[in-house]
C-alpha cells in the first residue's frame, strides 16, 4: 500500500514496490447488500486503476514478480488473503482481486498504490464501498483514537511489516497527523527530512536516502522492503 507497474510497454511504477511492504493489519470485510450505484462506481475506478497498473489485463504475469490487473506481488496478495481464492493474483477473478485491492485500501489508503491512484482517482469512498461514510468515519475516527492512546505505549515490533501502527510512528517522526495511513503528504514530510525529493512516491532515491538518515544497509531496494522496515522499526523505537 511508501506502497507504477512493471510490464511490457510500460515504465515501473512505485506502486508495487511500495505494496510489497503492506502489512496484514486493517482488514476490511467486503459486505453483501452493497447498492447497485456504489459496486458500479468501484468497479470503474478500479478499472481505472488497473488500466495504469497494468493496461486493464487482469491476468497479466510477465514473471517480474507482480501479478493481475492491480500488480500485487506475491506476499501483498498473500498478506491480505489473496491465498483464499488462488494462488496468485493473476490466477483469481477479477472480482476476487477487487476484493483484495480493498482490503489493502481499508489498511493502508489510496497511497498503496502513490502514482496510480491519483491517476484514478482513487478514494476510500469511491474504491472500498465497504461500508456507509457515517460508518467509514466512525472506523477512521476508532482508529485514531486508539492510535493515539496507544502511541506513546509499548514499542514496535521489529517484524518489517508496515501496518498501521508503524505507519503511525513514522507520521509522529516526520511531523504529520497521526491516523495510521501513510499518505502523500506524510511521504513528503518524510522525504524532507531524509534529505530526498520530496515528491510523495518511496522509490529507490528515498529508500537509499531513508537507509543512509537511520544506518541502515544500503541494499539497493526500490521499495521500502522488509529489511529496511526492520531497521526503521528499530530506529524508531529508539528515537
Amino acid at each position: 500500500m511508501f506502497y507504477a507497474p512493471k510490464h511490457s510497454a510500460r515504465k515501473q511504477s512505485p506502486v508495487r514496490r511500495r505494496m510489497a511492504g503492506v502489512a496484514v493489519a486493517g482488514f476490511a470485510t467486503v459486505g453483501a447488500g452493497i447498492a447497485t450505484s456504489s459496486s458500479a462506481q468501484a468497479s470503474t475506478v478500479w478499472d481505472r486503476l488497473a488500466n495504469c497498473e497494468s493496461g486493464g489485463n487482469w491476468s497479466i504475469n510477465t514473471g517480474n514478480g507482480f501479478y493481475g490487473g492491480l500488480q500485487f506481488s506475491y506476499t501483498t496478495w498473500n498478506a491480505f488473503g489473496g491465498q483464499r481464492y488462488a494462488g496468485r493474483a493473476d490466477l483469481a477473478t477479477k472480482g476476487e482481486q477487487i476484493t483484495v485491492a480493498k482490503r489493502v485500501l481499508q489498511a493502508q489508503g489510496p497511497g498503496a498504490w502513490p502514482h496510480c491512484s491519483v491517476v484514478a482517482g482513487l478514494t476510500r469512498a469511491n474504491g472500498s464501498a465497504v461500508a456507509s461514510a457515517s460508518s467509514a468515519v466512525a472506523s477512521r475516527s476508532t482508529t485514531r483514537k486508539a492510535l493515539s492512546s496507544s502511541s506513546s505505549h509499548g514499542k514496535l515490533a521489529v517484524d518489517g511489516i508496515r501496518g498501521p501502527k508503524t505507519n503511525a510512528a513514522i507520521e509522529r517522526w516526520v511531523g504529520g497527523s497521526v491516523n495510521g495511513d501513510l499518505s502523500r503528504g506524510d511521504v513528503q514530510r518524510l522525504q524532507r527530512k531524509v534529505g530526498s525529493a520530496p515528491d510523495g512516491v518511496i522509490g529507490p532515491k528515498t529508500v537509499r536516502a531513508l537507509q543512509g538518515h537511520i544506518g541502515a544497509r544500503k541494499n539497493g531496494a526500490h521499495y521500502l522492503d522488509r529489511a529496511t522496515v526492520r531497521s526503521l522499526q528499530s530506529y524508531l523505537n529508539r528515537h
